[in-house]
């Protein structure tokens, strides 16, 4: 008989391509997994993966088997959210799914009031950049800069999140300040690609690039401690910007993107009391900083 278990941990790796982004994701050990694998290859009788200097490559009846794996994996969610929907009590583990710049701590920070009301329910921050699967119970609730298209999700536009240009002050003191007529003479701090092609045309983007670049992340984060360190001008997003004492907004407040942030849940799950509460008050906060993340405020 094969253990639901083993398959888990075969889909996990199959996924990941990897022994160690197995182990990441499901938070075990490389040996738990290699000896998993190694016990539901013998109860099948064949591999189910050559192993290969790039990672794992799945073999023919492995490539057979992910799809069944898959079904039971989404049966398994469809059964506990169904269970977890019929939960009325405020207490439990809650998990919520944001990017790095609004996890890793402004949201914690929101979320204290909600702690402080509610103390037998455990809010989860997960901070990551990839989009998670509502649908298999990769986390409860998300924020996202995207509307999802899944139909068995409910998703509720909050926010629209606004990002100017900043620069530190002991920038501007060892600098001057930047002006849309002296940009050859300051350093650029540059998003990555995927984000550039995000930033408005205009004059201002064409005269980003008279600067001398100097730092350049796919990250929020790093890019938001670029500006604060005083590695030259850069986007942060203004609620942050604007709220911290050591930037000074640029080029009259001008905009250089705007994105929409949506706060997305499984409709079963929103039968879930202590998930309705977490779903509710994230809304009621997101609205209340609208002007903050406008950069009105």
């Amino acid at each position: 008989m094969l253990n639901w278990n083993d398959l888990k941990y075969f889909l996990a790796m199959a996924e990941s391509g990897s022994l160690s982004g197995a182990a990441k994701k499901l938070r075990v050990s490389q040996p738990t997994l290699s000896r998993r694998l190694t016990t539901l290859e013998e109860s099948i009788g064949k591999d189910l993966f050559a192993r290969t200097r790039n990672g794992l490559e799945l073999t023919a009846i492995g490539e057979q088997l992910i799809h069944h794996a898959q079904h039971m994996k989404d049966d398994v969610h469809a059964i506990e959210r169904l269970v977890t929907g019929e939960d009325q009590a405020l207490k439990g583990s809650v998990s919520i799914s944001a990017i790095e710049m609004i996890g890793a701590g402004w949201l914690v920070e929101q979320m204290k009031p909600f702690h402080d009301q509610f103390s037998n329910i455990t809010v989860e921050i997960n901070v990551e950049n990839n989009t998670v699967d509502l649908l298999r119970r990769e986390a409860d609730i998300a924020l996202r800069m995207f509307r999802p298209n899944q139909s068995d999700l409910i998703a509720r536009k909050t926010v629209t999140i606004h990002y100017s240009y900043y620069a530190s002050k002991d920038y501007i003191e060892k600098h001057g300040m930047p002006t849309y007529d002296n940009l050859k003479d300051h350093n650029a701090i540059i998003p990555g690609d995927e984000m550039m092609a995000r930033v408005k045309a205009g004059p201002i983007k064409s005269k980003l690039f008279e600067m001398k670049p100097v730092f350049r992340s796919n990250s929020l984060m790093s890019l938001y401690s670029a500006v604060k360190a005083g590695y030259g001008v850069g986007a942060c997003i203004c609620i942050f910007g604007d709220n911290d004492p050591d930037l000074v907004r640029l080029f009259d407040n001008h905009i250089v993107v705007s994105t929409d942030l949506w706060l997305v849940s499984h409709a079963e799950l929103k039968r879930s009391a202590r998930i309705r509460a977490v779903y509710d008050y994230l809304g009621d906060m997101l609205l209340s900083n609208k002007a903050a993340f406008a950069g009105l405020a």
